[in-house]
């Protein structure tokens, strides 16, 4: 079973939402990395992540795994300005999902030397899963 409390006592900037979810206000890396390679957590899987537009904020939900416990976690971050920092160092796995997201939501993520569209066109304008996307944009059409 998840402890909370180790992890509470190593950062200051974590938040307990139920037994399946914590709120990481800052250090998102080093939380990361802490729940991966402390082997009273051991998540060492990242499933995905999950970017929801807030309309305010962004909110990026870290699904991880310990395939040891079978045990799941979300971890959440918000990030207000568009950027967070890339965790490809500790989950290679993430450079999919960054880039992803990167795409359709416009968030960058600092340190990923990795970072492109990869379902739209290079050239597109935005972001289209943004709440604040424009669809009927006349610059987006492709057939005159």
């Amino acid at each position: 079973m998840f402890n909370f409390s180790i992890l509470k006592s190593k950062f200051n900037n974590v938040d307990m939402v139920n037994n399946g979810k914590i709120i990481v206000n800052s250090e998102l890396v080093q939380v990361l990395d802490y729940l991966k390679n402390t082997p009273e957590f051991d998540f060492d899987m990242l499933t995905s992540i999950i970017a929801v537009d807030l309309k305010d904020k962004i909110e990026l939900i870290y699904q991880l795994m310990s395939s040891a416990a079978s045990e799941t976690l979300s971890v959440s971050y918000y990030t207000d300005n568009f950027t967070a920092p890339t965790v490809t160092n500790i989950y290679k796995s993430s450079n999919f999902d960054e880039c992803e997201i990167f795409d359709l939501f416009g968030v960058e993520f600092v340190g990923n030397e990795n970072l492109k569209r990869l379902f739209m066109p290079e050239n597109w304008i935005g972001h289209p899963l943004l709440k604040s996307y424009v669809q009927n944009d006349e610059r987006l059409v492709w057939n005159d």
